[in-house]
């Protein structure tokens, strides 16, 4: 029989991937070998797996529950080796729309090529090359258009939404590697016409007003003299305003994602950037407005997106086509409404299946798929990689990221002793110079003053290097420590008590060098957390996001689960009572009030 790797790269799907590609991919990939009549998979439970068939057969059908007539099949459908299904779940994760099981002989066992979805956004992340040549190829047959390579067109699209230019602005909109852009935009272009029409009309009227005006005048006048000056300038001025309303406009973005929605909005006139995000689950209602004629006529307006988070409405305001956010979003809260669903019912099945201790129906063939670990691309324990380890911004550490200041906010607190270094150097040269003293008269007080000077920049560079903040699996740190050992202050907070994460860059400065602030805003008892003249708050944002939602995941699979093994108890407890005879036929007469 052919291997795995093999059996990829035949595959039409991966018929194009270099060896390299396949295999990374054969190291993500389950062949798994099913009994006949074993499930493969449950009708309305999570799909986030690619299946491929290597061998035998397999059988699908949907079902329909009414409630006069029962469950009955609507749809059949056969596989056969070579034939796959799910590979748009492998980008957005859906719930099955058959029950799907095995039908084969002894002879020629079900065997089965599985991908996981994460597992695979990972691979592309890791081999953005791969994507163009994952592109569907389509030719046409007698039956109609046929795939004849690479994914369909559905999964393609998907897939390229992880490489979205939203996704690449890293100083804009920090997206998470498992992120889809399902949205992205500004504000319409008619509102930044809007805007700039009367500058442009200024721009081309004003200035050759004036020039007309003043080149009539008599020659050997003085107001003659600033035909050239006065238009220059009103020229130069309208010019700056029109410039202004167009950066205004370009830098504000509105983004939809498979997780979450975010507004980062640019006041170019304080320098002052906020991000507003929120997560899908968070959404509670939509609501658009086209107020005037022209919006509707252009069919620009308004989506009011109200939400669960702190900050309570967020607006994407003057964007074209807002309808299409409220569709956006309405898809992607019952899908994220029909996975949890799907959750529930796929880990009710598991807990019971360990409770009773069923028998699995299948068995892996070789080694079990693992994930793709990032590419390192030095190993060795070099003196520059501690430096790095030492005073970068951003150091990740097993389970825990910590993050430093911006670098500039250390150059801004070490101002004074280099001033005092340079104002030294500067008083010593001119008593050397015009009064006539020695580098050996100057030497003892220079040693001393340098001594000062290097040891005050030390204490600077350990007390900037000491204040840090640290994120983990559970906690938010903020961390204030003095300097070799004279003292510490602490805040932190459980990332189970996060109520939204607000970053922003307040100024000139800060947006010249992006660097600004986070503030993480908390429930219960415990203060509010602010990170303070950090690099890339946008970026921090978003890590705090992922760990965020990655808690709140696992927290949920524990209630799940705890809530599921009493289920599974209390059955068992009910099959024993039944087999001991002590449930009579009917309930009770004396039933306690509800």
């Amino acid at each position: 029989m052919v291997d795995k790797v093999e059996f990829l790269q035949q595959h039409q799907l991966f018929k194009k991937l270099n060896e390299e590609h396949i295999a990374a991919l054969a190291q993500i990939t389950d062949e798994v070998q099913y009994e006949n009549g074993a499930m493969v998979a449950f009708q309305r439970d999570v799909a986030d797996c690619l299946y491929i068939v290597k061998n035998g057969r397999l059988y699908a059908e949907t079902r329909q529950n009414d409630i006069q007539s029962g469950s009955y099949v609507i749809e059949t459908k056969n596989y056969i080796p070579q034939n796959y299904f799910g590979d748009e779940w492998l980008l957005e994760p859906n719930i099955h729309p058959a029950n799907v099981k095995a039908t084969s002989s002894r002879e020629r066992p079900a065997i089965l090529l599985i991908i996981k979805s994460g597992n695979f956004v990972r691979f592309l992340n890791q081999y953005p090359d791969a994507l163009p040549l994952l592109a569907p190829e389509i030719k046409e047959s007698e039956s109609g258009e046929e795939i004849v390579a690479g994914l369909s067109p559905f999964a393609y699209a998907e897939a390229q939404k992880l490489f979205s230019k939203a996704k690449r602005r890293r100083t804009a909109i920090s997206i998470l590697p498992d992120e889809l852009v399902e949205y992205s935009a500004r504000r319409s272009r008619l509102y930044l016409l809007v805007q700039i029409l009367l500058p442009v009309l200024a721009l081309l009227t004003i200035p050759a007003l004036l020039y007309f005006f003043f080149i009539g005048q008599p020659p050997d006048a003085f107001i003659y003299r600033l035909r050239i000056a006065v238009p220059g300038f009103f020229f130069i001025l309208l010019t700056a305003v029109l410039l202004f309303q167009i950066l205004d406009w370009s830098n504000d973005y509105f983004v939809i994602t498979n997780k979450r929605v975010v507004h980062r909005e640019f006041d170019l006139r304080t320098f002052r950037v906020d991000i507003k995000t929120a997560r899908i689950d968070q959404v509670q209602s939509v609501g658009i407005a086209k107020p005037t004629f022209w919006a509707n006529l252009f069919n620009f307006g308004t989506a009011r997106i109200t939400t669960a988070s702190a900050f309570g409405t967020i607006l994407f305001d003057n964007i074209d086509n807002p309808i299409l956010v409220k569709e956006t979003l309405d898809h992607q809260s019952q899908l994220v409404k029909s996975l949890d669903a799907s959750k529930e019912q796929s880990l009710l099945r598991q807990t019971f299946g360990e409770h009773f201790a069923v028998k699995p129906q299948y068995e892996p063939i070789g080694e079990t798929a693992t994930p793709l670990q990032p590419i390192k691309p030095r190993t060795e324990d070099s003196f520059f990689l501690r430096l790095q380890r030492r005073y970068y911004w951003r150091v990740e550490e097993e389970n825990v990221i910590i993050y430093r200041k911006h670098f500039i906010v250390l150059i801004m607190e070490s101002l004074f002793p280099i001033g005092l270094g340079i104002l030294t150097s500067l008083t010593a040269y001119i008593l050397i110079r015009f009064f006539n003293f020695t580098l050996r008269q100057l030497a003892p007080v220079l040693i001393f003053i340098y001594s000062i000077d290097f040891l005050w920049m030390i204490w600077r560079l350990e007390d900037w290097r000491n204040d840090m903040f640290q994120l983990t699996d559970r906690l938010i740190v903020d961390i204030d420590r003095r300097p070799f050992g004279f003292g510490e202050s602490r805040k932190q907070a459980l990332l189970s008590n996060i109520q939204n994460v607000n970053a922003f860059t307040p100024g000139f400065i800060h947006t010249i060098f992006n660097f600004g602030s986070v503030e993480i805003e908390t429930a219960g008892g415990e203060s509010n957390l602010v990170f303070e003249d950090i690099p890339y708050p946008s970026v921090i944002q978003s890590d705090i996001f992922a760990h965020l939602e990655n808690m709140l995941d696992q927290q949920q699979r524990r209630l799940r689960s705890t809530r599921h093994k009493e289920y599974a108890l209390l059955l068992d407890v009910y099959k024993q009572t039944v087999e001991q005879d002590r449930i009579p036929n009917r309930t009770p007469g004396e039933v306690p009030p509800i």
